[in-house]
């Protein structure tokens, strides 16, 4: 069988006519690259504190063993960006010795958006999984266990990684000459016809089909969260002043002090000690319903640029690499990148303003405080 070989390494030569010009290209790109690492270099921190505290507190249930799990896939997904950052940058400015940076980028690229869909799709389940809740929860309060949820996100891995690996393994990267310096720089092969068929499956499936239908899943699940949160904060606030009143009225038909208190009173004492103490739990998952809630709207802000520009890519094939929308395609994906750093970066201030547990063992360790429950 016969395979053509295509060499991904010095595109630019091929197309001098470009929709954004040589001139700008350069600048746009490490604009973007330097944002880009304004967020995704602390964002590489903030996950392993996540990590780090999560993996402290324990996972005891559902909630945080999704969230390890999501902390895990940012790290790597921030990772590999900050890297292939750091590559475009010094490849876009030309910087000495830099002119096999491109490969490599490209290579981190490959990785990155990995785990990026790996993250995708576990925001997804959790999105789905507090919105069952939310709109069923006698149905479906004790369907999300710990160990089920990590079935579900092995199951996911699985998934995702038997989609995504075939793409990525039709690549190879060989030496080729470099007229410009008469020496030898690092340039991607792949096997044409196996490569594009693999591209052509990624892209409609993984990037269209499965991307816009998590995009779909976590903007309904938004919605039905939010009314659901709504509802109960409706009836809370609707209950306090019957509890008040309930209470005054109590204090004031008390008995004197010194009067042995009937069976009765025994009973209310004990219904209105068991009320106070259930504020507590219905409080916590309030705030673990807000917590699950601004993490899913994030995640469908940051979403919208990738999901905009996939189906831009579907519907006109000229925005490739290697066309005259080269430039342009590359200064794009830079602001989706741009986007998905931003929302890697703020899962921390989040976890660190609805999560009580995650917000003391916080302070415990960086402030050297105790932790008081």
């Amino acid at each position: 069988m016969t395979t053509n070989n295509s060499i991904d390494g010095s595109l630019e030569e091929f197309f001098h006519q470009q929709i954004l010009s040589d001139e700008l290209y350069p600048y746009l790109r490490s604009l973007f690259c330097i944002l880009s690492l304004i967020f995704s270099v602390p964002a590489v921190c903030f996950n392993t504190i996540n990590i780090l505290i999560f993996c402290t507190i324990g996972v005891s249930d559902s909630i945080t063993v999704c969230f390890l799990y999501l902390a895990v896939c940012d790290l790597c997904t921030m990772a590999f960006l900050s890297v292939g950052a750091f590559f475009t940058l010094f490849f876009s400015l030309r910087v000495p010795g830099s002119q096999n940076l491109a490969t490599y980028t490209f290579a981190t690229a490959v990785v990155h958006s990995i785990f990026l869909d790996l993250s995708s799709a576990t925001i997804t389940y959790i999105a789905l999984q507090r919105g069952l809740c939310v709109a069923w929860p006698f149905l479906t309060r004790n369907a999300f266990t710990r160990n089920r949820s990590l079935a579900v996100l092995i199951a996911i891995t699985v998934v995702m990684l038997g989609c995504m690996l075939p793409r990525s393994v039709t690549f190879r990267f060989i030496y080729v000459p470099d007229p410009n310096n008469n020496a030898t720089q690092i340039a991607v092969v792949y096997f044409f016809e196996i490569r594009n068929i693999f591209e052509a499956l990624y892209l409609i499936f993984v990037k269209f089909v499965l991307g816009f239908t998590q995009y779909i899943v976590m903007s309904v699940c938004a919605v039905v969260i939010y009314i659901g949160m709504r509802s109960s904060m409706r009836l809370k606030s609707a209950s306090s002043p019957a509890d008040s009143d309930n209470t005054q009225k109590a204090e004031s038909s008390g008995k004197p002090d010194g009067q042995v208190k009937t069976k009765a009173d025994v009973t209310e004492i004990k219904t209105k000690a068991n009320r106070d103490t259930g504020k507590k739990p219905v409080q916590k998952e309030l705030m673990v319903i807000k917590q699950a809630l601004t993490v899913v709207v994030l995640q469908v802000i940051c979403t919208t640029p990738g999901i905009i520009v996939y189906i831009f890519s579907m519907i006109e094939p000229r925005f490739r690499m290697g066309t005259e929308y080269h430039n342009l395609f590359f200064v794009i994906y830079g602001a989706v990148d741009l986007s998905y750093a931003v929302n890697a970066f703020f899962n921390f201030f989040i976890y660190l303003n609805f999560n009580s547990k995650f917000k003391q063992y916080f302070h415990s360790v960086f402030t050297c405080g105790k932790i008081s429950w």
